[in-house]
């Protein structure tokens, strides 16, 4: 019995010995031990909200990285992905300033871990919020003809969180609205960004609110005259001679749809009553809805008032102009006065312009035969002063002239 198990033994040893080398080989040769690199594996921070429920917070850059070498047998060190590598560094329990702190790393199944470098640098600072004001920069322009309106935005402040001198060094929460010519009004939710000083984005720090509402309003533009509305009167013996309004003219700016029909604007309605000087009074302007004035809202009205004066020129009798005489027949003048008045009623300006021999008056015959008739003279004054006068009167109005056979 013993002998039979001491002739078993041998081949089973030589078995395992040459089973022992076989595997050896297939290790060293089919499966052998590598070394893999993995590089800019990225460091998770462990208990963040603890570390800022005790107001501190990470300062900067929180994007750490190390180098991981895996060692191990091929076949396992190649079935390990990139996202089972996991990177930790615990921030509980570290003061304000700079800060070592290890770093560990997950260990994995059949293989070794290395790891550089060992420790990180971390500066924690006191976390603090503050409120920044909004700012909203527009760039570029709309279509020609047409306007950007007053720029309205909410919020107006937004909240920061964030290391107390990365938040100081916020001057505005900003946002940019581009135009490319646009015609019409404009409604945009713009992202918002933590700028210093000098423009630059502030990292690191987190905003209250990450968007701004936005309305732009785009107005068609257009110079329309004003309409002065006016009810005035002159005291007695006075006239009004000019009513201006100033400026003469508006810009105004709207929707394309309600301006573009609009060609005046009216004022409110002013009324004076016996007036007797040159007035100046300042009325509003009647603005359609929906239509704004790029400049004013008032404007001034001119009255211009003169005093209503008398002038009378004496005409002489031998001065008028008889015509249209019939052949073989004179005139008996007895009875035409020698002078006859014209009394004009004008501004002192057209009075002195006037002038006696301007006047002209004339008796039309009409080539009337022998009789006695009663003829109203004909006054002619030149157009240019006629039309700034404000009555005319010849007297007498009438005359009493014989037509008579004239002696052969």
């Amino acid at each position: 019995m013993t002998s039979f198990k001491s002739k078993n033994w041998t081949p089973k040893i030589i078995s395992i010995f040459f089973a022992l080398i076989i595997w050896l080989y297939v290790m060293s040769e089919i499966n052998p031990k590598v070394i893999r690199n993995e590089n800019n594996i990225p460091v998770h921070f462990l208990n963040v909200d603890e570390m800022q429920q005790n107001g501190l917070v990470v300062k900067g850059d929180t994007d750490y990285t190390i180098n991981v070498r895996i060692i191990g047998r091929r076949d396992a060190v190649y079935r390990i992905s990139r996202g089972q590598i996991k990177v930790t560094a615990d921030l509980l329990g570290y003061q304000p300033g700079i800060n070592t702190i290890p770093i560990e790393v997950e260990e994995l199944e059949n293989v070794e871990i290395d790891f550089n470098p060992k420790f990180i640098r971390v500066e924690l600072e006191k976390l603090i919020s503050k409120e920044k004001p909004v700012k909203v920069i527009v760039e570029g322009n709309p279509d020609d003809g047409f306007v950007m309106g007053e720029l309205e935005y909410e919020p107006k402040a937004v909240w920061i969180d964030g290391a107390e001198s990365l938040v100081n060094s916020v001057e505005y929460v900003g946002a940019n609205m581009k135009l490319v010519g646009e015609g019409e009004s404009l409604e945009k939710q713009l992202p918002l960004k933590p700028l210093n000083s000098r423009g630059e984005e502030v990292r690191n720090v987190t905003l209250g609110t990450s968007h701004v509402n936005v309305r732009l309003p785009i107005y068609l533009q257009k110079t329309v005259r004003i309409n002065p509305q006016t009810e005035i009167q002159a005291t007695t013996g006075y006239e009004i001679v000019d009513v201006k309004v100033n400026p003469a003219t508006v810009v105004l700016r709207g929707q394309r749809d309600v301006l573009g029909t609009i060609d005046f604007i009216d004022t409110e309605l002013l009324i004076l009553d016996n007036i007797s000087e040159n007035t100046t009074r300042n009325v509003k302007l009647i603005l359609p809805e929906g239509i704004i004035t790029s400049d004013i809202s008032e404007v001034s009205i001119n009255i211009a008032v003169e005093e209503i004066l008398e002038k009378t020129f004496n005409i002489r009798k031998e001065d008028i102009n008889f015509k249209n005489i019939k052949e073989g027949y004179s005139l008996d003048l007895n009875d035409v006065p020698d002078t006859f008045e014209v009394r004009v009623l004008a501004d002192e300006e057209t009075l002195d312009q006037l002038e006696l021999k301007d006047i002209k008056v004339t008796i039309d015959m009409k080539e009337l035969e022998e009789n006695e008739y009663t003829i109203q003279p004909i006054l002619e004054i030149p157009y240019i002063i006629e039309r700034k006068i404000k009555d005319v009167e010849l007297i007498p109005g009438t005359v009493n002239i014989k037509v008579v056979k004239a002696e052969e």
